[in-house]
């Protein structure tokens, strides 16, 4: 053994473990012979029990650091003992409890306090504001408040005054009067006006503002048209307040009483007064608890020990090189500090320095830094939403080995959790104890809402039944990971050419005139489809990408399917790689590849986190799951090598690259669906892949094809900083905004670079007409079905306002709610008529004018994720006639991300929104279909034959794109429900009242 210190010591290569599990090799010496053992009297050790709070300062994962006698901690010495030994040491640790000794791994118990930045929160400031205006001018407001829209003045206008008081026997607190009636039947309440003071007071007048037409309000001496009136002490005055509805719903008004007494001012009092008419169903989907605001819990410094869990046994057969690495690239402490104390504070000049970047231009220079630091942002943000995930008071059920928690919404990655994945539990008992224990639990397996967990074995050996925990998740770094590796390698790899191309080399890859064999000879009658496959089979647009820009309906993934193909038959040596952002689209182009290329030329790399049982059966065959091992493998590059097509997902390509294939092994890089990704995971299955033109060192370079529409939804992301910079913009986005190749002319695109889709083999051409009027400059053109006219199923449909016109938007005035500690919304009053509607569908279907539809061929869209919850509530738990519709479980209802790429023949859209104050709130937080016109135009487009939207007029109006749907529906007979006429917004009416009644309050 190598000597090192001082004669007769000894070296050992010990691993000191951090407190998250991960170990690193530390070098430390202590004489040979000297065992862990109780240090003598003498000398004293330093390291005693009221020395132990200075050990804060040791950092033994810092490499910098030996434990040696030559090199001791300056924290563990005084200058009047001697040296002490490491044992000694290591001793007091240990019984001190400071440190965990296993064999040769010292464990170190680390307090940490977790701290999160959230980008939406106002931070700490020393000014009155926490904008930012940058050099250019430009206001950077990344922390907005939530929406209280005359808070303030509404509080005080409640206010009792030189003793006036309003009540009735349905006061609900804050000034709201709320009583419930039923449709058809009148119902009046009274609404008394009482002097509870010593002094007259005189009523001027009152009068009701923002008033629902199914409301009317009498007084008997006319105060209502101006006549005053004396209130005695004890006095009082009643006001009649009569609803008659009849359909259910939110039916308001706010109701402004003026008061003199003298010699004092005039002063002012509000109610706001709202008639409720609900079904049983309503009452049964109503709020299960008060709505409580999310609140962060204030995490206090403690010691945490963790202690590892199980991971899942794999029999992965892993063949594929690992020659590129793949770093870990975590974010500066600096810029999370930064944002969370924001501009005008000390970290002014940091903020200013990130700004700087944020701001500028993207350009191959800053390429990396830009791409990086957005990155960074995107995951500081996702630290804290994360948190909204945590669970308090759990409990969970063994199940053998394992034990089983029940996660709600992770079905729906909410929060995602895949097989290798990890989350950290502490029982609940013990969550203000320090040391805290906490156990990392390994995700084995995820079904339905249930998540099987390994924990360690001291764990399942104290396990008993209705045992709580606290549960804290994680996310998977590995796609932010890969993402940044593409944005360093990107530059290093030459691709300034891909991502930002100046001209093309005009140089085809094909000799001689095209004349391709069509292997889907419908092509053949769409232009503009045979004009993309010729130019993408040709190359001419290298090195620039050719872009496919495919409105909804318009086939552009049949189109790169048939360019795939195209080129596979034309080019005996290319190479292709097939990508898409998710692992449907993914599949999808797999299915269609395999329908005339046979499997052995195609090989479908899937990750060995995804359930095999997810594969679709058709695509087994040529996909990397082996039945023999029920495992999935990963062959060398040696064996890829046989296969002409590989297909993978974006980030799964990151794989590839980390297998180094040599420059110029890709062909041709397809990315279908790349308007949903951000540009660095697209940049993933290109940096390290494909290796671009030029003319003088790589002539026959390769072809990068992106297909995508950017008037659809872009990738979803968290941290507003990143979106408003760039982020959410995707690389064919970018690609069409800013560069000048890809610009729209007098004549149009220049077919060279990019062809747009024009016909739309999906919708009916009622539904189609407002989307290709605000999104796609009327020039989409609609193709009748060869087979089933299902484009005109439904227009003689009894339902219908108008018959030939397959559209019905029904106007409700419904109510925003929320519930317990769920910060999203829905509203019962839109659910009943999105129930009505479906029973009529299903339940009347193949009678009269109602084609046959199964639940699978309609879908219901909300943006809300409580909305869509209390949706399959009512349809699965609640209402008697679906619930027991066979298939009814295949009727899907989700958000307007969840249904982007997929069509049904009928779709049913709850909009959900009824307040106007929460607009500024959907704005900020990018929510709803308000202030989002790519969430409009998804969610319209989805519809085959019907469309039916169900919303408030009076809210949707405030929107430029809804108003004109709005309209459209109005002028060609549509519209149906509440009385709809346009009319100003709610707050500039308010604000209008606020002013001319010069309200002195």
């Amino acid at each position: 053994m190598a000597q090192h210190g001082i004669a007769g010591a000894a070296s050992r290569d010990v691993r000191f473990a951090q407190a998250n599990g991960k170990a690193k090799s530390f070098f430390l010496s202590w004489s040979r012979g000297d065992p862990l053992r109780t240090p003598s009297p003498q000398p004293q050790c330093p390291a005693s029990s009221s020395h132990l709070p200075h050990l804060s300062c040791l950092c033994p994962w810092q490499p910098s650091h030996t434990l040696s006698h030559t090199n001791p901690l300056p924290c563990l010495l005084r200058t009047d003992t001697k040296t002490p030994r490491f044992s000694c040491i290591l001793y007091a640790l240990k019984t001190t409890q400071q440190v965990q000794v296993r064999g040769e791994v010292v464990k170190f118990k680390v307090k940490r306090r977790v701290v999160v930045a959230d980008q939406y929160r106002r931070p700490r400031t020393n000014a009155q504001t926490s904008m930012s205006t940058s050099a250019s001018g430009q206001q950077l407001s990344f922390t907005p408040q939530m929406p209280q829209i005359y808070a303030k003045q509404w509080a005080e206008l409640i206010r009792g005054k030189h003793g006036i008081e309003i009540v009735s026997d349905y006061d609900q607190g804050n000034g709201n009067i709320r009583f419930p009636v039923v449709p058809g039947e009148p119902q009046t309440v009274t609404v008394l006006v009482q002097n509870c003071g010593a002094e007259v007071v005189t009523l001027q007048r009152f009068q009701p503002r923002q008033q629902s037409q199914e409301l009317s309000f009498t007084d008997e001496q006319g105060a209502m048209q101006g006549q005053s009136l004396l209130l005695h002490p004890g006095g009082m005055y009643p006001i009649q307040v009569r609803c008659l509805t009849t359909c259910n719903g939110h039916f308001s008004a706010v109701l402004f009483f003026e008061f003199t007494k003298e010699p004092d001012d005039p002063f002012s009092i509000s109610r706001y007064v709202a008639a409720i008419a609900k079904s049983q169903l309503a009452k049964d989907l109503g709020p299960s608890a008060p709505f409580q605001p999310y609140e962060a819990s204030l995490q206090r410094l403690v010691t945490v020990v963790t202690e590892d869990g199980i991971p899942p046994a794999s029999s992965l057969k892993n063949e594929l090189e690992r020659e590129v690495p793949l770093g870990t690239y975590r974010y500066p402490k600096s810029l999370k500090d930064t944002i969370l104390l924001g501009p005008n504070t000390s970290a002014s000049s940091s903020w200013a320095a990130m700004c700087s970047l944020l701001e500028a231009p993207l350009q191959a220079e800053n390429y990396h830094q830009k791409f990086q630091l957005l990155l960074h942002l995107e995951e500081i943000q996702m630290e804290v939403d994360i948190r909204r995930y945590d669970m308090q008071d759990v409990t969970m059920v063994q199940d053998r080995a394992l034990l089983v928690l029940d996660v709600p919404g992770v079905a729906e990655n909410r929060p995602s959790l895949l097989r290798g994945d990890h989350l950290f539990a502490h029982l609940s008992s013990e969550r203000d104890h320090s040391p805290l224990v906490r156990y990392k639990g390994y995700v084995h397996s995820v079904e339905l809402e249930k998540v099987r967990l390994g924990f360690s074995s001291k764990l399942q050996k104290m396990f008993v039944n209705n045992l709580k925990f606290d549960v804290t998740f994680t996310f998977s770094r590995l796609p932010l990971q890969v993402q940044h590796r593409a944005a360093v390698l990107a530059m290093r790899r030459g691709l300034s050419s891909l991502l930002f191309p100046s001209a093309s080399c005009h140089k085809s890859l094909f000799p001689g005139p095209f004349q391709p064999r069509w292997f889907n000879h419908k092509l053949e009658t769409n232009e503009e489809q045979c004009r993309a496959v010729t130019h993408i089979v040709t190359g001419m647009s290298r090195p620039a990408p050719y872009l496919i820009f495919g409105p909804p309906g318009t086939g552009k993934t049949v189109t790169m399917v048939e360019a795939i193909k195209q080129v596979w038959t034309c080019f005996k040596d290319a190479r292709i790689l097939a990508c898409a952002p998710s692992n449907s689209a993914t599949d999808l182009l797999c299915q269609c590849l395999i329908k005339d290329i046979a499997p052995q030329n195609i090989y479908r790399l899937i990750a060995s986190s995804r359930n095999h049982r997810e594969v679709p059966a058709d695509i087994m065959p040529c996909c990397n799951w082996d039945d023999e091992q029920s495992s999935y493998v990963y062959p060398s590059k040696e064996h890829l090598r046989q296969y002409r097509i590989i297909i993978t997902t974006l980030v799964t390509a990151g794989r590839l690259v980390s297998a180094n294939f040599p420059p110029g092994f890709f062909s041709h890089v397809f990315i279908d669906e790349c308007g949903h990704a951000v540009e660095p995971e697209s940049v993933v299955a290109i940096a390290g892949l494909l290796a671009p033109m030029d003319q003088e060192t790589n002539p026959n370079g390769g072809q990068l094809v992106l297909a995508g529409d950017p008037k659809q939804l872009g990738p979803v992301l968290t941290s507003p900083l990143a979106i408003q910079h760039g982020l959410g913009t995707s690389l064919l986005e970018r690609l069409m905004l800013h560069n000048p190749l890809y610009k729209k002319l007098s004549g149009g695109y220049d077919p060279q670079f990019i062809t747009k889709l024009l016909w739309n083999y999906r919708s009916h051409e009622a539904i189609l007409r407002i989307p290709n009027e605000l999104f796609y400059d009327n020039e989409l053109k609609v193709c009748k079905s060869n087979g089933l006219d299902i484009q005109n199923l439904y227009c003689t449909w009894e339902e219908l306002p108008k018959k030939g016109f397959p559209i019905i938007f029904h106007g409700v005035c419904g109510e925003d709610q929320r519930e317990a500690k769920s910060p999203s919304f829905f509203n019962t009053a839109e659910i009943e008529v999105l129930v009505h509607y479906l029973k009529k569908l299903l339940q009347s279907q193949g009678k009269g004018s109602c084609p046959t539809v199964s639940p699978k061929e309609i879908g219901i869209i909300s943006p809300y994720r409580k909305q869509v919850e209390k949706i399959r509530k009512a349809i699965t738990s609640l209402d008697p006639d679906l619930q027991k519709l066979p298939d009814i479980s295949q009727l899907k209802v989700g958000s307007v991300e969840e249904f982007q790429g997929q069509e049904r023949h009928v779709i049913l859209i709850s909009t959900v929104r009824s307040c106007s104050t929460y607009l500024q709130f959907d704005q900020t937080f990018r929510l709803g279909f308000l202030k989002n016109p790519k969430r409009l135009n998804v969610a319209i487009t989805r519809a085959k034959a019907l469309l039916i939207v169900v919303g408030n007029p009076a809210v949707l109006s405030k929107d430029h794109h809804w108003h004109r749907f709005l309209r459209y529906c109005k002028e060609e007979g549509g519209y149906t429900g509440y009385p709809y006429e346009d009319e100003s917004t709610a707050e500039d009416r308010l604000a209008d009242d606020l002013h001319v009644l010069q309200l002195n309050v």
